[in-house]
C-alpha cells in the first residue's frame, strides 16, 4: 500500500500557491460532536471484617469484588469496574460521587502482598517469607492515595471491536499505617464516564481483507496455497512481502515500519488478524539483536525486543532477565482514543523501558496500552521445508469439522509442584484444575500428574507424555519449569536438585506420532518460547540469556513442537522470557495468562486462536488495571506460536 497521502498534500499546496484563483475546493463538513455519559451505581452496605494471619490482620469488605495485592505493599479489597466506550472517543472525564466515609482504628498491621518469584527461583531456593515495603509501613498518609482511580486502553473486545476501555479500580477501604487506621466507603458510590465522540460519516473501503500474511518473497510461493484456503472459507486473506513494506514505509527501524504497516491495513483493510511467517535464517548461528530494540538482520521477519529489566533484587547491577522478544508489539498497535502507540512513550528511542525487582519495586518508564488492536500470530520458520510443514498442517486441520472425533475432545494436563503445595495438591496440578475448570464439559480430561506416581495412570516422565500426546487432544496444558530445549516439573515430595520428574526435552519430539491428531499446546515454565536461539549460543559470558544451560538448542520448546512434520502441535503458546508466580496463589501473573487462553475458549465461545490469546490478555488488564513493570514483562513475554486465524476445531 503506498503512502500518497503526503504526496497528495504536497500536490495541494503546490497548486495552490500557483494558481489558487482558479480552484474551487468544496469545504469538507466538520464531524458532528456528540457529547455522551454512561454510569453506574455501586453500594457498599457492612463494615470491614478482620481477620488474624502471620501476625497480621487480613481486610474483607462485602461487596468488593478484587483485591490489590502488591509485594510488600498492604493487601486491601478494591472494586474494579470496566467500561466500553468508542475507540475515538476524547475528553474522557471520570467522576464517583462516594455517599459517606467511616474511619475504624485497629491493633496490628495490614497484611502484606508475597513476592514475585520466578519459575526459576526455585533452583536457587529464594526467600519468600513475608516482607514489608517499610516506606509505606512507617507513613500515615493513606494508602492508595486516592480513593479511585482510572485508565484508558484501547483493544479489540470480546465482539471484535476495536474500543477504548475505561478501566476503573475504587478503593472501599484504604489504610493509614502511621495512624493505625482504616476508613471505608458506607452507601452508594455513583460512578460517571463523561466524554466526546466524532458522528464521522460512514466510509466503505475499496478494499477489505481479514487477514494479512506477512512474508519474505523467499516464502511466498510456498504460502500460496494457505492464501488459497483460507479465502475458499470465507477468511479474505492478502499475502504482503515484507521487502515491500520496507520500501514504503518509514521507521526508527524494520519493526517500527512494519507496524506502521499493520495500523494502516486495520484503518484502511479493516483486518483481524496479522500473520508473520518468519523467524531466524540459521540454526546454527546467527545475529539475533543488533541493539536493545531490535533483531532484524538475520531474521526473515524482524522481532522487537522488549527493555523490561529484571532483577532479584533492587540493588542488583545486572539484570537477571535484559528484556525479552515480543510480537504483542505488532498486536498493541493503539493506545487511548486509537492513536498510534510506539511503545516508546518517553521519546527516547529505547523501547518498552521499565525496572522491576520480584519484590514489586518498579520503575515504568515508558506506559504501555499492550491490549492486542488485531490477533498477531508468528510461523518462526527458518526455511521453506517449516513453511512447507506448517501450511500443510493448517489446511488438513482446518479443512474438517473435528468436534464430534473423539480424540478431539481430550484435554491434557501435564504438571506437578511448581513451587510448592497449594490445598492439599501440587500447584501445578492446582492450574490445571483451572483451566478443566474454565473448560467445562467440552472436554474430557487426561492428567499426566506427579500425583499419580504410584499408580498405572500418566506421569510427567518423557514416554508417558509422548504416548498420551499421540493418542491425540484438542488441546495440552503443560505447567512446571523450563528452558528453549526442556520442560519439567517436580515431584509431589521432591526437591531441587533431586527432585526432577523427567519432563520433555526437543529430542524426545521425535516420538510424537499423532499425525492429524493435532492439539493447541499452552507452555507454562521459563523460556519455553525464548525462539532466537540457535546452536552456538548456549551458556557462558556473552550467552548467558539464552538460557540453554550449555544445550545447543536449533529451535526453542514452543516451536519446536509445532514443526514436527508427523504430529505434535498445530499452536503454541509459550513464554519468552522468565515465568512469574507468588507461591500462595497459583492462579496468577503467568499462570493467571495461560488459564485465561482456556477461559476465553470454555467460557466466552472464543472461535479462533488468536482471538483466544488476545482477549486472554484483555481479560488480564481488565482484571488487574494496576499493572507494574513485572507484569508488564509477563504479559509480553505472553508469545503465541501459530496462525492467528486458525478456526479452533476446524470448519463444519
Amino acid at each position: 500500500m503506498k503512502k500518497i497521502l503526503p504526496i497528495l498534500l504536497v500536490g495541494i499546496l503546490v497548486l495552490s500557491g500557483l494558481g489558487a484563483a482558479d480552484i474551487n475546493v468544496e469545504k469538507i463538513a466538520e464531524p458532528e460532536i456528540k457529547q455522551k455519559i454512561e454510569s453506574t451505581t455501586i453500594s457498599f452496605s457492612a463494615n470491614p471484617e478482620l481477620n488474624e494471619k502471620d501476625n497480621y490482620l487480613c481486610v474483607y469488605f462485602k461487596g468488593a469484588n478484587s483485591q490489590l495485592s502488591k509485594p510488600g505493599e498492604p493487601v486491601l479489597p478494591v472494586y474494579l469496574k470496566s467500561f466500553q466506550i468508542p475507540a475515538k472517543a476524547s475528553n474522557i472525564q471520570v467522576s464517583c460521587q462516594i455517599q459517606e466515609i467511616k474511619t475504624l482504628k485497629i491493633n496490628n498491621e495490614i497484611i502484606p502482598g508475597e513476592k514475585y518469584i520466578s519459575r526459576a527461583d526455585t533452583e536457587r531456593q529464594i526467600d519468600i517469607s513475608l516482607c514489608k515495603n517499610e516506606q509505606i509501613y512507617m507513613r500515615s498518609e493513606w494508602y492508595p492515595k486516592e480513593l479511585y482511580d482510572y485508565k484508558v486502553t484501547c483493544g479489540r473486545n470480546d465482539e471484535n471491536i476495536i474500543v477504548n476501555f475505561v478501566d476503573i479500580q475504587i478503593h472501599p477501604v484504604q489504610y493509614s499505617p502511621g495512624k493505625s487506621e482504616l476508613r471505608y466507603v458506607l452507601g452508594d458510590i455513583e460512578i460517571e464516564i463523561a466524554y466526546e465522540v466524532a458522528i464521522d460519516p460512514v466510509i466503505t473501503a475499496e478494499d477489505s481483507y481479514d487477514l494479512v500474511i506477512i512474508a519474505p518473497e523467499k516464502f511466498l510461493m510456498a504460502l500460496n496455497r494457505l492464501v488459497k484456503h483460507k479465502n475458499r472459507f470465507g477468511l479474505d486473506t492478502l499475502l504482503k512481502p515484507v521487502e515491500e513494506i520496507y520500501d514504503e514505509y518509514n521507521g526508527r527501524d524494520k519493526p517500527e515500519q512494519i507496524k506502521y504497516f499493520i495500523k494502516d491495513a486495520i484503518e484502511q483493510w479493516n483486518i483481524n488478524y496479522v500473520l508473520l511467517v518468519g523467524g531466524l535464517k540459521s540454526y546454527i548461528d546467527a545475529t539475533d539483536r543488533e541493539d536493545r530494540n531490535q533483531g532484524s538482520d538475520d531474521w526473515w521477519i524482524p522481532v522487537r525486543y522488549t527493555n523490561v529489566y529484571l532483577y532479584d533484587k533492587i540493588s542488583d547491577e545486572k539484570p537477571t532477565e535484559p528484556g525479552c522478544p515480543s510480537d504483542l508489539y505488532y498486536a498493541d498497535v493503539f493506545k487511548a482514543g486509537q492513536v498510534f502507540d510506539d511503545w516508546d512513550s518517553n521519546d527516547n528511542d529505547i523501547f518498552a523501558e521499565a525496572d522491576a525487582d520480584m519484590r514489586g519495586h518498579s520503575n515504568k518508564i515508558d506506559i504501555l496500552d499492550l491490549r492486542p488492536d488485531v490477533y498477531v500470530g508468528r510461523l518462526a520458520c527458518r526455511n521453506i521445508f517449516e513453511v512447507r510443514v506448517m501450511v500443510n498442517k493448517i489446511i488438513r486441520y482446518e479443512k474438517t469439522d473435528k468436534a464430534n472425533e473423539a480424540w478431539f475432545k481430550n484435554m491434557i494436563c501435564i504438571a506437578g509442584k511448581t513451587f510448592s503445595l497449594h490445598q492439599g495438591m501440587p500447584d501445578g496440578e492446582f492450574v490445571c484444575e483451572q483451566s478443566l475448570e474454565y473448560m467445562g464439559d467440552s472436554v474430557e480430561p487426561i492428567r499426566v500428574y506427579v500425583s499419580n506416581n504410584g499408580t498405572d495412570k500418566p506421569r510427567p516422565i518423557p514416554n508417558d507424555i509422548t504416548s498420551t500426546i499421540s493418542d491425540g487432544a484438542g488441546f495440552v496444558s503443560f505447567q512446571g519449569h523450563g528452558s528453549p530445549c526442556r520442560w519439567d516439573t517436580i515431584w509431589e515430595d521432591g526437591e531441587y536438585p533431586y527432585g526432577w520428574a523427567g519432563g520433555l526435552m526437543l529430542y524426545n519430539f521425535w516420538k510424537l506420532f499423532n499425525l492429524r491428531k493435532l492439539p493447541i499446546i499452552v507452555i507454562g515454565g521459563c523460556h519455553n518460547g525464548l525462539f532466537n536461539v540457535t546452536m552456538k549460543k548456549t551458556s557462558g559470558p556473552n550467552n548467558e540469556f539464552y538460557w540453554t544451560h550449555g544445550i545447543p538448542t536449533p529451535v526453542c520448546f514452543g516451536w519446536g513442537l509445532c514443526i514436527v512434520p508427523y504430529g505434535g502441535a498445530i499452536a503454541s503458546i509459550a513464554g519468552t522470557g522468565l515465568g512469574i508466580g507468588i507461591p500462595g496463589d497459583p492462579v496468577c501473573l503467568s499462570a493467571e495468562l495461560e488459564t485465561n487462553f482456556f477461559f476465553q475458549i470454555g467460557q466466552n465461545n472464543a472461535e479462533t486462536f488468536g482471538q483466544a490469546h488476545g482477549t486472554a490478555i484483555n481479560k488480564y488488564i481488565t482484571e488487574n488495571p494496576n499493572l507494574d513493570a513485572t507484569e508488564y514483562h509477563c504479559i509480553t513475554i505472553y508469545q503465541p506460536f501459530g496462525d492467528p486465524s486458525l478456526k479452533i476445531g476446524g470448519y463444519q
